[in-house]
């Protein structure tokens, strides 16, 4: 492939910040505030009324029981607001009702959110038995990238990240994804790993003029020729366990976000897959916040 020529410059106008009001979605708040602030972009805070729960109920009770629990969840986020000082043109609180993925991702449509931020509460509470977590719902059906910020990880730090790891699969990388690591590095100057985790063969002195050309590709194929990205970027292969060895680089290298495309993929087949795949194993496990892009 011909070298890249153009910026990959993402837009980010409307962010979708989605709390159940746990202590986990108020974590998470601090990303989506910090993301809305760096872009000027309007942020939506919302929560889903879960009607599942009201299904024993008659229609009467239903309507009730929704308008009362509607105005309890329009106080509290006014009142989680409030130390924030936010211009009133700058957000917008929105309540809906429904199944509560379904909800999100008709919210993230009609209000065009460029990026979605979600709190997790870990690996047992990530996953149900029936069907897929809500976050993870949200990040394989959402039209728009999700950032999952799961129960061990700090709030978001001033400056944005310094540290972003990328995570490809397949070469060439075709992903989307490449396009939404290589502007956020551009855009907060961090410092950007890609890497390339080969699970099924270990790793040989053989490899290394093979894996020196597949980064010379990625490079070439997604930074553009004059971005001073290029002094910054760096390749990391890995040979194992995929998760583990991601989350063990985070961990190690001092990356503060980590970036990777994600299968769009039915949530209830997604929670039935006899192995849990990379996305999952690292929204659920990460002590990182988690930005996944539909491919």
């Amino acid at each position: 492939m011909k070298e890249s020529g153009t910026r990959n410059e993402i837009a980010i106008n409307n962010v979708l910040f989605a709390t159940d009001f746990s202590p986990a979605a108020e974590n998470a708040f601090s990303y989506a505030l910090a993301i809305a602030d760096r872009y000027s972009a309007k942020l939506y805070i919302a929560h889903v009324i879960d009607t599942e729960s009201f299904e024993l109920l008659d229609d009467d009770s239903i309507r009730s029981l929704t308008e009362k629990t509607r105005g309890e969840a329009v106080r509290k986020i006014t009142d989680f607001l409030e130390p924030y000082g936010l211009p009133p043109d700058g957000y917008q609180i929105v309540v809906a009702e429904g199944v509560v993925f379904e909800a999100l991702v008709g919210l993230i449509d009609r209000n065009h959110i460029d990026i979605a931020v979600l709190g997790t509460h870990g690996r047992r509470a990530f996953k149900k038995l029936i069907m897929g977590s809500i976050a993870e719902e949200v990040f394989r059906m959402a039209p728009c990238p999700v950032l999952t910020v799961g129960s061990k990880v700090a709030a978001a730090a001033r400056g944005g990240p310094q540290h972003i790891l990328y995570v490809f699969e397949f070469a060439p990388d075709l992903s989307a994804a490449a396009r939404y690591a290589v502007s956020l590095a551009e855009r907060y100057a961090a410092t950007l790993t890609v890497m390339h985790v080969t699970e099924d063969v270990p790793p040989s002195e053989g490899l290394a003029p093979w894996t020196s050309e597949l980064f010379e590709h990625w490079v070439r194929d997604h930074v553009a020729r004059d971005s001073n990205l290029r002094n910054r970027v760096r390749f990391e292969p890995g040979f194992g366990p995929a998760a583990d060895i991601i989350l063990d680089f985070a961990r190690r290298g001092t990356a503060d976000l980590i970036v990777m495309p994600v299968r769009q993929l039915d949530p209830l087949i997604a929670a039935h897959l006899p192995k849990s795949d990379t996305a999952y194993e690292l929204a659920s496990r990460a002590s990182r916040p988690v930005l996944t892009v539909r491919s």
